[in-house]
């Protein structure tokens, strides 16, 4: 891979992660006399090597985390209605299924006890679930790193060993 895209996609993972850092960064932020500041501690330290270091390569190793074609969040209303229209067409016995021998009620997605939210709130979801996965990985993202390398160096010495 050339360097070039080497670098684009590291700067891509930090600016991705760069959001639920700054916002664990901020978290001791203190107001002094001459302006704000942010107090180099250990945690911080952690936090803003781990974004650097650790992040842009878990985050390329878990990507399935990331997927956008998660689980699809569903209000109690539209599974209710789905089962309702469900409950209906497999009923219907007395003539073919066709739009002239449908009733349907002209009302029904126009109440407020059948319209949902669901289509508003997926891509909150959605949003919410990889900022999550971001904040584990940059807070956990040293020991992620430190247990996949002994598990790989545990998985070479039985290699090694196995070929004795």
């Amino acid at each position: 891979m050339k360097r070039s895209r080497w670098v684009y996609r590291y700067l891509g993972a930090l600016s991705r992660g760069f959001l639920i850092m700054v916002l664990l960064l901020t978290w001791d932020i203190r107001m002094t006399k001459t302006g704000w500041y942010i107090p180099v501690t250990i945690f911080t330290t952690w936090i803003f090597l781990s974004w650097l270091v650790c992040y842009p390569g878990l985050r390329q190793r878990y990507r399935s985390l990331y997927s956008r074609n998660g689980e699809r969040f569903e209000t109690y209303k539209h599974r209710a209605l789905a089962m309702h229209h469900q409950d209906i067409s497999d009923n219907h016995v007395k003539h073919r299924w066709t739009t002239n021998g449908v009733v349907a009620n002209p009302w029904e997605y126009t109440t407020g006890t059948t319209q949902s939210t669901d289509g508003i709130l997926n891509p909150v979801l959605v949003f919410c679930e990889h900022l999550w996965a971001t904040f584990l990985l940059i807070l956990f993202g040293p020991l992620l790193v430190g247990y996949l390398a002994v598990i790989k160096l545990v998985r070479w010495g039985w290699r090694r060993l196995a070929k004795r």
